[in-house]
């Protein structure tokens, strides 16, 4: 989370995608699944943003969430995108500081995303 960004302001999952994953169920089937989320947080996402691991490395696409449901018998949830809203992003490198790459699901807001040149202004400290 950056400096500048409300807790209450977080209304985004960045959830890190390998490309099978992400052509099959983000971009044709409009879902993330397995996904753990701190249940304080699970009214307060309405997007869903999907970082491309290597060798893309950046977060290329971002949906709105329809809706959260518990996957099959677990602690993790199944995200459903409203219909027409999935849309690409001018891509959001890995800015100097590397390790900033998501490995897990972490949260952000819609507007920090949609004005970030790279991954370090989200949750550079």
């Amino acid at each position: 989370m950056a400096e500048n960004e409300d807790a209450d302001e977080l209304d985004t999952i960045v959830v890190p995608a390998r490309e099978d994953g992400f052509e099959e169920e983000f971009l044709k089937n409009s879902r993330w699944f397995a996904i753990r989320i701190s249940g304080a947080m699970i009214d307060k996402i309405k997007y869903i943003a999907a970082y491309q691991v290597a060798p893309v490395s950046g977060i290329t696409c971002i949906a709105e969430i329809d809706r959260i449901e518990k996957y099959n018998e677990t602690n993790k949830y199944i995200l459903y995108f409203k219909a027409g809203t999935t849309q690409k992003i001018n891509k959001i490198g890995l800015g100097a500081n590397k390790g900033q790459a998501p490995q897990a699901p972490r949260y952000s807001s819609y507007k920090a995303i949609m004005t970030a040149k790279s991954v370090d202004d989200l949750w550079s400290k």
